[in-house]
């Protein structure tokens, strides 16, 4: 912040936390409003310190915040009781989900879940609003909850990201402007979109994909088999991309997992 700022009572969410001193905590959180904003919560992990919230993920909340600098000082966190309007969307179950806020994703959900704020941690930026993503955030994080097949959630909410923070991929043409033909084959450059290879082109390996399997990830088509594989491939290696040679933790774990 460049400035002292007081914001009251924010709908946020905790994306990460960690000990700070002896009795307080450093808190990212995405707010929908303020972006991703990092708070000091003096006295946090004290026993029934009313901060305390500020140190659970996957729990909407408000916060109240003050001050300048990179790290503003946390005043006040409650739960949300009231879900707003554009969070409850998509499958009637992603609605459902949204009133049992304080509900943590299980299993292989619990560690997707831990993988999306990683990634929010590390491709927004500090104090840029992002309201759009913040509601794809809740709809990945209702998913979850309520038992969606992860893969789909997970390459979903990728989508959205990039689309949020002007990455998207172009998966509908090719680098000439003209629709994907199914079954011709493509090469997907980064910043660039499909080109089009020679007939009879590999595709399934390395960034070739056939046209049906690219259009089937911007269409979401994820009970394919074919779309889920492919999906995987391009979005792992665009958000490699992005990362710009950051490691992800929770990938680690997922390879150690399997």
């Amino acid at each position: 912040m460049s400035g002292v700022r007081r914001v009251e009572l924010a709908e946020a969410w905790v994306l990460h936390s960690r000990p700070f001193r002896e009795t307080s905590l450093i808190v990212e959180a995405f707010a929908r409003e303020h972006g991703r904003i990092g708070l000091v919560a003096r006295g946090g992990r004290r026993p029934r310190s009313p901060l305390g919230l500020a140190a659970q993920p996957f729990r909407r909340l408000l916060l109240s915040w003050g001050g300048r600098g990179d790290l503003a000082t946390l005043h006040r966190a409650e739960c949300a009781m009231e879900e707003s309007a554009e969070c409850a969307m998509e499958e009637s179950a992603d609605r459902a989900a949204h009133h049992r806020a304080g509900e943590i994703p299980q299993g292989a959900g619990l560690l997707a879940a831990m993988y999306i704020n990683e990634l929010l941690l590390k491709l927004t930026r500090r104090e840029d609003p992002h309201p759009e993503l913040f509601d794809h955030y809740c709809v990945a994080l209702a998913g979850l909850r309520s038992g969606h097949p992860v893969e789909a959630v997970l390459r979903r909410f990728e989508l959205n990201l990039l689309a949020s923070l002007g990455l998207g991929l172009d998966l509908e043409r090719d680098t000439e402007g003209r629709p994907l033909v199914p079954d011709a084959a493509y090469c997907y450059r980064m910043e660039e979109g499909a080109q089009a290879l020679p007939a009879g082109a590999p595709t399934g390996k390395a960034m070739n994909f056939s046209g049906a399997e690219l259009m089937g990830v911007a269409r979401g088509k994820w009970a394919s088999q074919g779309t889920r594989l492919a999906a995987r491939r391009l979005l792992k290696t665009a958000i490699d991309f992005y990362l710009e040679g950051r490691p992800l933790n929770t990938r680690r774990v997922f390879a150690a997992m399997r």
